[in-house]
């Protein structure tokens, strides 16, 4: 059957980048100037607390003070997350159930692995480009691997209406498994896949993960070391935007087609790159510096798609939290009544009616059960991020997909907080626990990114300072902790351009508040299946607060301007200093105004 054309078809040439080569010198100064930084920032916040804040607009002070505070715990979070590499050592890929499991050599047999590929309401043309590329898979002869698509849709040929799944998975020869309810999201379909299958091994992968031929090999090898419980791969998004020549814009823009003014504005901008990614979609800096690092902390999480699992600790998890339910249940029933035959009788139906769930029913299922995984003390499960990109898939490709996405990823993560924090869970270790709630922490921002929007504005128009004075002792505490700051990130995200993850980390503010109040208001988190086409007209609701900021601090500017124009401005220092801070925000929030209204340049 000749495969449905789509968009990202134009991109399938394109070739995954490499993973940045670990380096002990480097590691070295990155841990030198992590060490300052931290020093500098405590030497800066001693300073802002003690000297600096002021008694004329005490209120407005403290609140950037304890927004700065607030900023540097992250940032501390941070060096501690990057401090070093521990890329483990890529082994040959394991044949035999003796290579992942001790056993009596009698009764040894090839492994089984299974392959998984999720899907809920894709279409399913675009899984069948999925499911062929997992058929290509390579491994050593004698081993058994099984495809399977898990059909959250009921896509099974009953609704003549609906597109056919199950046709699909029977045309491609693989095998097809649904369920007649959509209880726990993706990791209830995963129960589902997992009651009914045999693997040693599985492998988690999406409606749009097209794996590599190797992605296997280069895996499975890992789980020679008996405790490794899982594998995660980088994820590599192959449809977004490549940067631009400012030159090939220029003359795209202006129609100019003369050569020699070609060759002319080619020399002048051709090294000048622009159109990068709008979304901030490229997850380099997240698969290859932040969770990649976590190795050395053992604390390198599942992140779903592209992941490799070993059923044993996966079930094993599965049994303990429902032995754990029988017990606790049978404590709150002896509480209750001290009839024995009672508790007993009652205990019984509740062994029977409850279930074993390997992967926790949440929205953010892979990194609460990876938690979970890590706080085991009897097995004391390890994790390994594997270094090379081994599949590719699909990004966001509007600005309400790319939101709603990571607003699944916020608040399910701020909800783990809430019912199961990692600072407070028993069986992880100080650093796991430093390294899960780095990641919650982040969620937090809005507080102190709405704080440093919102300041200079207030400035403007109430002409009193945060600090007492713009005076030297402040830019001689402040300078030296911001430029350190910007040495040790540039350091520890090596080779990787972070222009736009800085950018996004500023203006997403209003979805990320939205987040934090749908979950301390008790709003029940959603799992939300991103989609994987391009949502026209749902985009201006997401930028009215960034336009609104935007235009109140360039009234503030004029304003002060006018005030200096006069004489009449009683802090030229401040207007200056915060005229500077207002750039940088209009800058980042501008980003998601882009973002917006941006339609890929078609090319030929």
């Amino acid at each position: 059957m000749q495969e449905k054309e789509f968009y990202f078809n134009r991109f399938d040439h394109r070739e995954p980048y490499k993973a940045i080569p670990a380096n002990n010198a480097r590691t070295l100064l990155f841990q030198f100037f992590g060490i300052l930084t931290i020093a500098l920032g405590i030497a800066y916040l001693n300073w802002r607390w003690r000297f600096s804040l002021n008694p004329d607009a005490m209120a407005f002070s403290v609140t950037l003070a304890v927004a700065e505070t607030l900023s540097f715990i992250s940032t501390v979070m941070i060096i501690i997350n990057f401090w070093s590499y521990k890329d483990p050592e890529k082994q040959t890929p394991v044949k035999y159930l003796s290579d992942i499991e001790d056993i009596d050599r009698g009764f040894d047999r090839p492994i089984l692995i299974d392959v998984f590929i999720a899907t809920y309401n894709e279409d399913v043309e675009l899984v069948r480009y999925s499911i062929r590329n997992a058929k290509e898979l390579i491994y050593p002869e004698g081993v058994d691997i099984k495809i399977y698509v898990l059909d959250d849709g009921r896509r099974d040929g009953r609704n003549p209406d609906a597109q056919n799944m199950k046709q699909v998975a029977e045309e491609e020869g693989v095998y097809y498994l649904l369920r007649e309810h959509n209880r726990g999201y993706k990791a209830g379909n995963l129960k589902n896949a997992l009651e009914q299958t045999d693997g040693d091994l599985f492998a988690i992968l999406d409606a749009d993960t097209r794996v590599f031929p190797e992605f296997l090999v280069n895996t499975t090898g890992y789980f020679r070391k008996k405790k490794v419980a899982w594998v995660q791969t980088p994820q590599w998004f192959y449809d977004t935007t490549e940067p631009e020549k400012l030159s090939d814009v220029l003359l795209r823009v202006l129609r100019i087609r003369n050569k020699v003014i070609g060759k002319i504005t080619h020399s002048l901008f051709g090294k000048i790159k622009v159109n990068e990614d709008i979304y901030g979609n490229d997850p380099r800096l997240f698969y290859d510096a932040i969770l990649r690092k976590r190795n050395y902390h053992n604390a390198a999480f599942c992140c779903g798609a592209g992941s490799v699992h070993r059923r044993e600790a996966i079930m094993g998890l599965a049994l303990k939290d429902f032995a754990e339910g029988i017990l606790k249940f049978e404590h709150e029933m002896a509480d209750k009544t001290n009839d024995s035959e009672e508790i007993h009788q009652r205990t019984n139906e509740q062994i029977l009616q409850q279930e074993l769930i390997p992967f926790k029913y949440h929205a953010s299922e892979d990194i609460y059960t990876s938690i979970m995984l890590h706080a085991d003390k009897e097995n004391k499960w390890e994790s390994i991020q594997h270094p090379h990109i081994e599949c590719k898939m699909l990004s966001t490709q509007d600005l309400d997909s790319w939101i709603k996405q990571h607003k699944r990823y916020a608040e399910g993560s701020l909800d783990i907080a809430i019912k199961d924090n990692p600072l407070f869970i028993k069986g992880l270790s100080w650093r796991q626990r430093i390294c899960y709630f780095s990641t919650i922490w982040s969620y937090f921002a809005p507080f102190w990114v709405l704080i440093f929007l919102l300041s200079p504005i207030c400035f403007f128009f109430t002409l009193s300072l945060p600090v007492q004075a713009y005076s030297f002792d402040f830019f001689k505490y402040f300078l030296p902790f911001q430029i350190l700051n910007t040495i040790t990130i540039t350091l520890g995200c090596w080779g990787i351009n972070t222009k736009r993850g800085d950018q996004y980390y500023i203006s997403s503010f209003w979805f990320m508040l939205v987040s934090l109040v749908n979950v301390l208001s008790g709003k029940k988190v959603k799992f939300n299946v991103t989609p994987k086409e391009i949502q026209i007209g749902k985009n201006t609701q997401h930028i009215l607060p960034h336009i609104g900021i935007i235009l109140l601090t360039l009234v503030g500017i004029a304003y002060n301007a006018y005030l200096l124009s006069q004489g009449k401005h009683p802090t030229p220092s401040g207007f200056a200093a915060n005229t500077f801070w207002c750039i940088f925000n209009i800058v980042s929030l501008s980003i998601m105004i882009r973002a917006a209204y941006w339609k890929p340049v078609e090319t030929t």
